[in-house]
């Protein structure tokens, strides 16, 4: 007999940026920023809601997480890179059935060693997953055919961020630089890498000028964070500019006094 494969989705696993999709939302959102001293405690929950008409039933874990500037994004295991803080962290419960349109929590500790060592911003993540329904109720197969049920899974990956009170050396590094032009415009692609201790989040701007030494006005190139050892991707709009020589010069501002700037003469084709 022949067997006939029933095949009712293709498998989606996505990172959410936002918590606002699927059946629930955590309205505390997708970062929880501790600074805590060597030796010391925070603590707090993490508070779900259930949009939807019907109990959902959540899976709590950890992973680790690292980033960079091609897109990639590691979700690596627990205490796997060098400034993971998942085995500071104990929380519970690991799995708890979220009302309809109710709320529940999950409380979580932080207890930083008594390490003096210990310097900068360390992190991990804890991963909010609902379960979806048809995996608690597996497909049932009749005789001489195989049901197999595959199902959408929107993950909310909460980053647990830990600063060692204000310690840890802050630095960027400026990986690589290009041009692109489209639509009209050209674009400074930036590369930028955390090569410090401690997290940051650049205001990345341009100030450009022509050969002659005129000044073409200031680009902004936007806000992102950066992990120590994790890169990102500016993009700068340039706007129109004719083809020739421009002197740019890159900063990025990380506040409280802390800027990092590069010089480059570009060539626009």
């Amino acid at each position: 007999m022949k067997k006939i494969l029933l095949l009712f989705l293709c498998l989606c696993i996505y990172f959410l940026s936002s918590g606002r999709a699927c059946a629930i939302s955590l309205p505390g959102g997708l970062t929880i920023e501790n600074e805590v001293t060597i030796g010391g405690m925070a603590s707090g929950n993490i508070v779900i809601i259930n949009n939807d008409a019907e109990p959902v039933t959540v899976n709590i874990y950890q992973t680790d997480y690292m980033f960079y500037a091609d897109g990639r994004s590691d979700f690596g295991k627990p205490g796997s890179t060098p400034r993971s803080n998942a085995s500071w962290i104990t929380y519970s419960p690991n799995q708890i059935t979220v009302p309809p349109k109710g709320s529940a929590s999950v409380a979580y500790q932080i207890t930083v060693p008594n390490d003096q060592s210990l310097r900068g911003t360390y992190w991990s993540v804890i991963v909010v997953e609902p379960i979806p329904k048809a995996a608690l109720e597996p497909p049932s197969a009749k005789k001489d055919k195989v049901a197999i049920g595959v199902q959408a899974v929107f993950r909310h990956a909460v980053q647990m961020i830990t600063h060692i009170g204000d310690t840890g050396e802050r630095a960027l590094r400026f990986a690589s630089k290009r041009l692109e032009s489209r639509d009209g415009k050209v674009f400074l692609v930036l590369d930028v890498e955390n090569t410090g201790e401690r997290w940051l989040v650049p205001a990345l701007y341009v100030d450009l000028a022509d050969q002659s030494g005129r000044s073409l006005g200031r680009f902004e190139g936007g806000k992102l964070r950066i992990f120590p050892g994790c890169s990102v991707r500016y993009f700068v709009d340039l706007g129109a500019l004719k083809p020739g020589g421009y002197n740019a010069l890159v900063i990025a501002d990380c506040g409280e006094e802390k800027l990092f700037g590069a010089r480059y003469t570009l060539e626009v084709k």
